[in-house]
């Protein structure tokens, strides 16, 4: 793609070697490993040997890399770049298998809030990323839980309490019982909504536009705290 639109590359050898490169050190030096943004099947095959000779590597994959292909820009669209950029449909594949099997521990958004300005000219001056904190869970579901890939106690592990362990925050990723922190998320799983560029973001670098995903979010509470009620957010005094 990029060869074919005259645009600047960056093969999949590239992060994938550096990765392969990362993950040796951490086995010479006894260390641990976080991989972000994870986006080919390259990268998962590092990690997969990687996991395999007990190195002690942890991943996470963004909700883009597991939906959007590089066909997207073909129109030179720059809401489209980001890093590292979107592949082809067989990364995709890769990635999304590699999330459901645990070669891919979690998904981090990359939420990359941009002004219009920033993607608003051309490809080579436009700032890299995208929003997805919003839509997040939606594209989880419709990659991983409409294709069966994965069940909701699994989505439960790659969005909450994997990432609440990797980062060592304790009071995070608990199960709903009595003295646990009421840090919660209601979702309606059988809902779905169409993303309107007017969403509760400040800024509008939204990839999901025009796009009907499942899984509205209805309720958020922070420490017992309501900071989103009937899916809009709750001003906090």
């Amino acid at each position: 793609m990029p060869f074919r639109l005259g645009l600047p590359g960056w093969p999949a050898t590239a992060e994938a070697s550096i990765v392969a490169r990362d993950v040796l050190l951490t086995e010479q030096t006894g260390s641990k490993l976080h991989v972000c943004h994870v986006s080919t099947k390259e990268t998962v095959d590092v990690l997969r040997w990687a996991k395999a000779r007990g190195i002690a590597v942890t991943a996470e994959v963004t909700p883009h890399h597991l939906m959007l292909t590089e066909d997207l820009v073909s129109e030179y669209n720059t809401l489209f770049k980001v890093n590292p950029p979107l592949r082809n449909h067989e990364d995709v594949a890769a990635v999304r298998t590699a999330l459901a099997d645990g070669t891919i521990d979690i998904v981090a958004t990359d939420h990359a809030p941009h002004p219009d300005e920033s993607k608003a000219c051309e490809w080579s001056a436009a700032a890299n990323g995208m929003i997805g904190l919003e839509n997040a869970a939606s594209v989880v579901i419709k990659a991983m839980i409409e294709t069966k890939l994965m069940n909701w106690g699994r989505f439960e592990e790659v969005m909450s309490k994997k990432p609440a362990e990797i980062a060592g925050m304790k009071n995070q990723g608990q199960g709903v019982m009595v003295g646990s922190p009421a840090n919660l998320v209601l979702l309606d799983p059988a809902s779905t909504y169409l993303v309107s560029p007017d969403s509760q973001s400040l800024s509008k670098n939204n990839p999901y536009v025009g796009l009907e995903l499942p899984g509205q979010i209805r309720h958020v509470f922070f420490n017992g705290v309501a900071t989103v009620r009937d899916g809009k957010l709750v001003e906090i005094r």
